[in-house]
């Protein structure tokens, strides 16, 4: 018995009692940081594998339930070849209540293979195009929008935008479109090039979060922008070169 209740038995014990509490510090600790990050604000971001038009819909009441869940199976007709199959429980948006007009539709989708883990149904633009919310981030190849959707964007982005007496304004960068603006943009996807293309003032998507004021420009170079009317077709493009940083 004085060998099992040694001194080092009491030291293996302590260190074990010592050891769960410590484990069990960290987990609490973790839990407490994940519970502020579930609870923070902000747009879930999605990394955007697919966006075309729909050509029709195998299920004309296809919809959302109430937690934001396909509420039952759909396959989405892309054209001849291609089409895109959502099964019930797949989280989405509706954005386009028009799926049973044809080509009225785009599909935006989150793909792991040729499974659909997340999509979107929003309205189809002119001449192939699909107007997003406006880019927050550009990094890595991929813009982050304002709502979380990422997406390709071209090297070099296409800046449309008039004043109040239908001239164009210029921009010297997109940076500085950015810092005019602020989010009060609409950045245009091409299917064609399957990127983002272009960047037009004044216009927001109905699905946009709020606009964001522009920040005050302190270059008085900066172009003054009392614009209201926009340019819908294609604008000047600049010379410059979309930053892969962080937009101020």
């Amino acid at each position: 018995m004085r060998q099992i209740f040694s001194i080092r038995f009491f030291m293996a014990v302590g260190a074990v009692v010592g050891l769960f509490f410590l484990l069990t510090t960290i987990f609490a600790a973790r839990e407490v940081i994940d519970g502020a990050d579930s609870g923070a604000s902000g747009p879930e971001p999605h990394r955007i594998d697919f966006v075309d038009r729909v050509f029709a819909s195998r299920n004309t009441d296809f919809g959302l339930d109430d937690d934001g869940r396909a509420a039952d199976d759909t396959e989405l007709i892309i054209d001849g070849s291609r089409s895109l199959h959502i099964v019930t429980g797949t989280p989405g948006e509706i954005h386009c209540d028009r799926l049973v007009q044809i080509g009225a539709c785009a599909v935006v989708a989150d793909l792991l293979g040729e499974g659909v883990v997340w999509f979107a149904l929003v309205p189809m633009g002119a001449g192939g195009t699909v107007d997003f919310p406006a880019i927050d981030v550009l990094a890595d190849g991929r813009a982050t929008l304002v709502n979380g959707w990422q997406l390709p964007y071209a090297p070099i982005l296409d800046r449309r935008c008039r004043d109040e007496n239908g001239d164009d304004v210029a921009f010297d960068s997109y940076r500085e479109f950015r810092e005019v603006l602020g989010d009060d943009f609409t950045s245009v996807y091409s299917i064609a090039s399957r990127r983002l293309e272009a960047v037009v003032c004044h216009v927001k998507v109905p699905y946009a979060p709020e606009i964001v004021p522009a920040t005050s420009v302190p270059s008085s170079s900066a172009p003054s922008v009392p614009v209201t009317t926009v340019a819908t077709g294609t604008g000047s493009r600049g010379d410059d070169q979309a930053p892969s940083t962080t937009i101020p």
